[in-house]
């Protein structure tokens, strides 16, 4: 027994069975990990492969990114000029979801630059691109959070690449585009010049995109003025821009930072110096903060004004026409190409007609109607250059962006403020008329063959025979007018209108509904009947003829347009256009200060103060349109009233309209003006006339008026009175006939009309010389 048990069950050595019971299961781990490497960097390599070719089938060389593109998005700016100090300053900002102002890198602080590198990439003036360590961090964060107040894994060249190309998908391959791109990115760019992209590109809340922007609206300054204060309080925004929102929750973003500024002190600049000493690190703490949250809110109640939809659509316009953009293009580079504007406006004087220039407002420039419903209103102010300084195209509370503007658009019958530039002004050119000159006011016979064809009707109801071209423009006459349009021809008239003056909605010749239109006829061209019509803003440009000495300027509203890298793209150079020679100017000015000066004129309501004001009033058939157009030596100021829809404006008993609300608004722009005259022309000269036959004043004339006469056309010398006056008549006659500019009352009679432009006058200048002339068999009126 005892021997079988010894050969069944041996006794191994101790030392044996420690060997094969300690270094068996080590061996099988080790060979284990060995496998598991291998598997590691087979998987390693294939993966490696896998995103070489698909790094190699998404990125080409079309997919570099180039910094230079990025300033084209970033908001279009406004600029108006101070006249006081000759310096421009911001007037406005495109309306755009997102605002964004270019600011050159050397114009952004130190501080604003260290405050990004401090809290959004430390490393950044070290690294290639992608900084591995901060990635690996950022991703064991992620999966295990460990310091949520800190950082992404994005360096803030990758976050340029995100927001250069909009490529913000969330996912590994992004991710792979975007490391790969940063580091190309930093083979082609500098330190400086991706940083400076990045400050302009972050998004920094309430639609601020970039350092600049946000300074402007959160701290109202330059991001150049910022403190480090103010620096960390905005670069804190960029992580949430909701949450570190100052305007929403100021504590967020004091939380924020105060972290920043901490962090801030805590690190040095490339060159070895701290971001923030003790004593600056102390002073940003310590320093309140203080933001515009009330003017914000204030803006986003501001309705953009009618001089920014005016510069806006001449802008959008000249785009096109001119600079070769589509219609779609150029709107899209007006919200995003970060243009500079420098626009003609008076930002005082716009903001004034802005307020003033509603019914119902207070000290409202209107006059009482009988209409139920008051008519709507447009006034423009030209300067004589034909800059706009002040425009609204309504006389109602503007409500929105881009409303219909009748200064610009509406399209209406001018009546009779069209006779001084169709027929009077190119009658005095071509010398066909002279100051005094006596016309027969009567009708012509349109058709002989048809008695009831005598036209035209004065709005005075009848017709006062001899009058001079005096007093035929300052009582509004139709007939004369007509009559001055029949010689010069319809073609002669049309043509300067539309070339010279540059009226826009004249008719030629045009077919509607099987009826044939123009404007080439007597009626168009004399009184104003025109098929379409004129806006204020081409009648205001036409005026200006009249106070700068026969000068034509495009109506304009800017002078120069900036793309975002401050290239010239549009430019109003303000050529002027001689229309009329100085010497017809400065005779036509003089006679349309007749009409506001005294009775019988029909604008003697527009006067104010000692100012020269040359002016018109006019009025479309049935009171249909109202207008009053005036000329100082400052401005060209242009009164439309009517309704959208046609119906006669009721006003009997209150005045015409026009003229009294034109001095209710230019005179408070007048008002700290001096008194100046209007340039005169050396060969327009001042002489008396004879008010009986309207020749130069004859030793013998009994009645004398003042008038001016250009050199190459002056009348004769009156010899009516030496042959049929006694010579030795009392010296006493021939001394009081001076000063007396007023002729004995009219053989035709007077009118109880008070229509339209003017209150009527018994006062006339028919004189008995034309009675001797007829008498004689002769006659002299031309």
């Amino acid at each position: 027994m005892p021997q079988q048990a010894k050969r069944s069950a041996p006794n191994p050595s101790p030392k044996r069975r420690k060997k094969n019971t300690g270094f068996r299961p080590l061996l099988l781990a080790a060979k284990l990990l060995a496998v598991l490497m291998m598997i590691g960097i087979i998987t390693g390599c294939i993966v490696a492969s896998v995103l070489t070719v698909y790094v190699l089938n998404t990125l080409d060389a079309s997919d570099k990114v180039e910094l230079e593109n990025v300033k084209m998005s970033f908001t279009t700016i406004l600029y108006a000029l101070d006249e006081e100090t000759d310096e421009y300053f911001e007037l406005q900002r495109v309306q755009n979801n997102e605002n964004r102002v270019w600011v050159d890198y050397s114009d952004i602080p130190q501080s604003v630059k260290d405050a990004a590198v401090a809290v959004e990439d430390k490393r950044f003036w070290q690294h290639s691109g992608v900084d591995l360590k901060r990635t690996v961090m950022a991703a064991v964060n992620y999966l295990n959070p460990f310091a949520s107040d800190y950082f992404g894994g994005s360096t803030i060249t990758q976050q340029v690449i995100k927001n250069v190309t909009d490529d913000k998908e969330f996912d590994v391959g992004r991710k792979v585009r975007e490391i790969f791109r940063a580091i190309n990115l930093e083979k082609n760019y500098s330190k400086d010049q991706i940083l400076e992209v990045y400050l302009n590109t972050i998004a920094l809340g309430n639609g601020q995109n970039g350092v600049q922007s946000a300074a402007n609206l959160y701290f109202g300054k330059n991001v150049s003025d910022l403190t480090a204060a103010e620096a960390a309080s905005l670069i804190a925004i960029t992580q949430n821009p909701t949450y570190w929102n100052p305007f929403l929750y100021p504590e967020n973003n004091r939380e924020r930072q105060l972290m920043i500024l901490k962090m801030m002190h805590e690190q040095n600049r490339p060159d070895g110096t701290p971001m923030l000493t003790d004593e600056e690190y102390q002073a940003a703490v310590d320093q309140e903060m203080v933001f515009r949250a009330e003017e914000y809110h204030e803006n986003l109640e501001t309705v953009q004004g009618w001089f920014i939809d005016t510069v806006y659509d001449e802008v959008l316009n000249d785009l096109v026409e001119r600079a070769g953009y589509t219609e779609a293009g150029a709107k899209e580079a007006l919200r995003t190409g970060g243009f500079r504007i420098y626009t003609t406006v008076d930002a005082e004087m716009q903001d004034y007609l802005e307020k003033k220039y509603i019914v119902g407002s207070e000290n409202s420039p209107f006059t009482q109607v009988h209409n139920e419903e008051y008519p709507e209103s447009a006034f423009v102010v030209l300067n004589l250059e034909g800059q706009i300084k002040a425009i609204v195209g309504s006389d109602r509370e503007k409500t929105g962006a881009r409303l219909f503007n009748r200064a610009t658009s509406a399209v209406r019958h001018p009546g009779s403020t069209i006779k001084p530039l169709a027929s009077y002004s190119l009658a005095v050119e071509h010398n066909i008329i002279h100051w005094s000159m006596v016309w027969d006011d009567s009708p012509i016979l349109l058709d002989p063959e048809d008695m009831n064809s005598w036209y035209p009707k004065n709005f005075y109801g009848f017709y006062r025979g001899p009058i001079t071209i005096t007093e035929a423009l300052q009582r509004s006459t139709n007939t004369i007018p007509v009559k001055l349009v029949q010689m010069l021809t319809p073609r002669t008239s049309f043509d300067f209108l539309r070339n010279q003056l540059n009226f826009q909605h004249l008719v030629e010749s045009e077919t509607r509904n099987g009826r044939t239109y123009t404007d080439i006829a007597l009626a168009p061209m004399a009184l104003g009947g025109l098929t379409d019509g004129v806006t204020p803003l081409e009648m205001a440009a036409g005026y200006q003829i009249f106070g700068n000495g026969g000068l034509y300027y495009t109506p304009h509203s800017y002078t120069k347009v900036l793309d975002s890298n401050g290239k010239v793209i549009l430019e109003n150079k303000a050529v002027p256009k001689r229309v009329i020679s100085a010497e017809t100017a400065t005779l036509m000015n003089k006679l349309l200060q007749r009409v506001t000066a005294a009775a019988p004129g029909t604008g003697t309501t527009a006067k104010f103060s000692e100012m020269p004001i040359a002016g018109k009033t006019g009025t479309s058939d049935e009171d249909y349109n109202q207008w009053f157009i005036g000329v100082t030596p400052y401005y060209v100021g242009v009164c439309y009233l009517g309704y959208d829809e046609m119906e006669t404006i009721r006003y009997s008993g209150y005045g015409y309209p026009p003229p009294i609300i034109w001095k209710n608004v230019m005179a408070p722009i007048h008002a700290n003006l001096p008194v100046i005259d209007f340039p005169d022309s050396p060969n327009v000269v001042q002489k008396e006339y004879c008010l009986e036959t309207g020749k130069l004043a004859g030793p013998l004339c009994t009645q004398i008026g003042t008038g001016w006469y250009k050199l190459t056309n002056m009348p004769e010398e009156c010899t009516y009175h030496g042959e049929i006056l006694d010579l030795n008549e009392d010296e006493e006659e021939d001394d009081s006939r001076r000063g007396s500019q007023v002729a004995s009352p009219s053989r035709y009679g007077s009118s109880d009309s008070s229509s339209a432009e003017e209150s009527s006058s018994n006062e006339s200048s028919v004189p008995n010389y034309w009675d001797w002339i007829r008498s004689q068999g002769g006659s002299e009126t031309p």
